[in-house]
């Protein structure tokens, strides 16, 4: 027999509306929506570790070489054999060239077989270098270029071949019958020589414009001749003076960085020569200018009427550090007689004088740090720390010598974090480009290598916490 099964009753319950659970999840989404969008938008605190390095602001600027030197001409007229070198220091009685009026001595003297002549190493420098620099500075749409390179080369072929011609003079004189028109022409005064020309010799500091520096490219004019010359023709050109001077032209950044200078580190970019020069400011109509004056190197760069220089504006050894990390604290300035020990951890710090409720003094210990020290025996002290006309107090034999605290002064410092918390270091700046600041690394009370600190201090406090 079939059991009956027995309906169960199903109680449907009433659902209660939930809208205040409802409402806290929903701002609990809506907030933890807002931190997400404010961690991408807000500008977070930043760290900076400091590192050792050197900065050198270095910049090339090509400049004009002045030199004191003149053109010598001929007063006759004839074919012209010189006995000197391109470069050669020549003596108040040096023969520099022969002279032959109707150029029966010109077969005679070229056919001269002269000695056995080698490159020395110096001579196999120059013509390298020459090679070398015409290489660097080739360009097709300047044909001067090709010219010039060609007249260095053929001058430092002279002072090896040339030289040896004096030598064998007499034996070309001696197979001549008749009375001889050649004549030996010595030097005037004592200098040094060279067979180039650009017609600036006369250009002085004096005579110097804006003008002169449009066109700065090379452009010399041989003076040895193959031929015959005329009276008053150039015939090579003598240097006074081992002096000379390069002036560049400044833009308003560079002469601020130079106008208070009286020498400047400048490498030579023709060949890499490194020297100091000294250095000189001037303007004239508005524009800015350096004069840089040396005393040797001349004779290197007698071919050269324009140089390109490059001037080592600033250059500083030290920690690199942001600009923006830079900020300023006010400090009292006290005699260091007045730090004292005290606390519980024996640190630094001053004698307060406060005075009780009923009136009467008293001295209470200050914790001060030291910030930094003066050679004159003051120290610096955090101006937060006290109240407006606050009094320390030092104990003496005498009785107590008090002084109130009034003379504040400004330091440079960033605010260092190697602890979690904020603390002011001061900074001693070497240089700053505006982005980057070279400080020492040997500051009392500064900074050292791969500290770590705040990028942006205006966020921030000092004591902070950093998380």
């Amino acid at each position: 027999m079939a059991v009956r099964r027995q309906k169960k009753k199903v109680v449907k319950m009433k659902k209660r509306p939930h809208f205040f659970a409802g409402t806290v999840l929903i701002v609990f989404a809506a907030c933890l929506l807002f931190l997400f969008i404010q961690s991408f938008t807000k500008e977070h605190v930043s760290i900076y570790e400091v590192t050792e390095t050197q900065i050198a602001d270095n910049e090339i600027i090509r400049g004009i070489v002045l030199r004191d030197e003149s053109l010598v001409t001929t007063k006759k007229q004839g074919y012209i054999n010189y006995y000197v070198g391109e470069g050669a220091k020549l003596g108040a009685n040096t023969v520099v060239y022969s002279i032959d009026e109707t150029g029966q001595f010109e077969g005679d003297i070229s056919s001269v077989e002269a000695k056995d002549i080698s490159l020395s190493g110096e001579d196999t420098r120059e013509i390298r270098n020459d090679i070398a620099n015409f290489r660097d500075n080739f360009d097709l749409s300047l044909y001067s270029n090709v010219t010039n390179f060609k007249y260095n080369i053929d001058n430092t072929l002279l002072k090896m071949t040339t030289v040896n011609l004096l030598e064998h003079l007499d034996k070309v004189m001696k197979k001549k019958k008749v009375a001889s028109p050649l004549e030996l022409v010595k030097a005037k005064k004592p200098g040094i020589i060279s067979f180039c020309s650009d017609g600036l010799e006369e250009l002085s500091i004096d005579s110097i414009s804006a003008k002169d520096f449009e066109d700065m490219n090379d452009n010399w004019t041989q003076l040895r001749s193959t031929g015959s010359t005329k009276a008053g023709d150039a015939i090579y050109k003598i240097v006074n003076s081992e002096k000379w001077s390069v002036v560049l032209p400044l833009t308003d950044k560079q002469y601020k960085k130079v106008s208070d200078k009286i020498a400047v580190p400048v490498i030579f970019k023709k060949d890499g020569l490194e020297t100091v020069a000294d250095i000189s400011t001037f303007i004239i109509d508005s524009a800015y200018y350096a004069k840089l004056d040396f005393d040797k190197y001349m004779i290197r760069y007698l071919d050269n009427r324009y140089l390109d220089i490059e001037i080592e504006f600033n250059n500083a050894d030290g920690l690199k550090i942001p600009v923006s990390s830079i900020l300023k604290k006010q400090f009292y300035v006290i005699p260091e007689k007045f730090i004292t020990k005290g606390g519980e951890d024996g640190s630094n710090g001053v004698m307060l004088l406060t005075y009780k409720k009923d009136g009467t003094k008293e001295t209470t210990f200050k914790a001060a740090n030291i910030y930094y020290r003066t050679e004159k025996g003051k120290v610096y002290i955090d101006a937060a720390l006290f109240e407006p006309g606050s009094v320390i107090v030092q104990g003496i034999k005498n009785g107590v010598q008090s002084m109130k605290l009034s003379s504040t002064a400004d330091l440079e410092g960033v605010y260092n974090c190697n602890r979690g918390f904020c603390e002011f270091r001061h900074i001693e700046k070497l240089y700053s480009n505006g982005e980057y600041a070279i400080v020492s690394k040997d500051t009392a009370f500064g900074l050292s290598t791969y500290d770590h600190i705040i990028l942006n201090p205006d966020m921030i406090n000092e004591d902070d916490i950093i998380y």
